[in-house]
């Protein structure tokens, strides 16, 4: 009598996917379960944070020493666990995040919104998402103020001070003054000077005598917006986004509308980032290592089966 066939509903099926040791299924189990685990880590997220992603990776240096290359960053919605502060809100209310006044927050830049982005899959989006720190709110039809410090991340301002032009030297810098005093038209800028250019090419010089020390700077600008938005800027960098950053395909970087927002920081994990920084390899790795270790358990189980003692067969009279 011939076999009977293997059966083919889908309960059998399951089974025999379950219990096979055919190394390929016993690999396409073992990727299942990392899926598995790696979408319930992720709708746990989601549930949490309320924003998606919900974790983001630290890429450039721009936050140090408050962030640093490397640092996997939890993203919760701009208004959970508390609203949303700038650095303005946090000096007057004393709240701060990541070592100065106010939330730093993940934005998408000039609003860009691809295939990936549209998903949430931000760092495979044609620009990168920006982690920088909410200064201010500049409404619609206001001038976007720059804000400077010359310190970077060596010194967390302990105020910014407003900063005027009082003249242009003949070089063409336009001189800069706190309002303590007024350099002379002909100035020539020193070398202990603050110069400073913008994006649009407009060149500055802050006087040596006019820096205060610790202290930062705004500098309202011509710049107006049709549109509000926070102005952003990176703890390490010397002057604010807007008006001093631009990407190629993005343009100049603009006040951050409401819906480019993509969260807020809640807290960072050092060095974890940079195992997604590295997906590619990752993945490559793991597979090897899975293979391997399937490779492993089949000559394991082929030496214990050929150490296991063959029983004797009965003897003929």
């Amino acid at each position: 009598m011939a076999d009977n066939a293997p059966s083919r509903d889908r309960g059998s099926i399951v089974t025999q996917f379950r219990t096979s040791d055919h190394w390929a299924v016993s690999l396409a189990r073992d990727i299942l379960w990392v899926v598995a685990v790696v979408g319930s880590i992720a709708l746990a997220l989601w549930l949490i944070c309320g924003t998606w992603p919900a974790v983001v990776t630290i890429e450039s240096g721009s936050m140090i020493p408050n962030m640093n290359i490397g640092d996997l960053v939890v993203v919760v919605e701009k208004d959970r666990f508390g609203e949303l502060q700038t650095w303005d809100n946090g000096k007057v209310s004393g709240y701060q995040k990541f070592g100065d006044y106010g939330d730093v927050i993940i934005y998408r830049p000039n609003g860009i919104t691809d295939m990936w982005a549209s998903v949430g899959l931000l760092p495979l989006s044609a620009q990168h998402p920006i982690i920088h720190r909410a200064m201010t709110w500049t409404d619609a039809g206001g001038p976007v103020p720059t804000y400077i410090n010359i310190y970077r991340g060596e010194v967390t301002p302990t105020g910014y001070l407003p900063l005027h032009v009082v003249g242009e030297t003949a070089g063409g810098f336009q001189i800069l003054s706190t309002g303590t005093g007024t350099p002379a038209a002909n100035y020539t800028p020193g070398q202990r000077d603050l110069v400073m250019r913008n994006v649009s090419g407009e060149n500055y010089v802050l006087p040596a005598d006019e820096i205060v020390e610790n202290a930062g700077y705004v500098l309202e600008s011509s710049t107006i917006m049709a549109h509000g938005g926070y102005i952003t800027k990176g703890d390490n960098n010397a002057a604010s986004d807007q008006g001093s950053l631009s990407f190629a395909g993005v343009g100049t970087i603009e006040p951050v509308a409401e819906e480019w927002v993509v969260g807020k920081a809640l807290f960072t994990v050092p060095y974890i980032g940079l195992l997604p920084l590295h997906i590619g390899e990752v993945i490559i790795a793991v597979i090897i290592l899975m293979g391997l270790y399937e490779i492993y358990l089949r000559r394991k189980e082929a030496a214990a089966a050929a150490a296991k003692p063959q029983k004797k067969g009965k003897k003929q009279r």
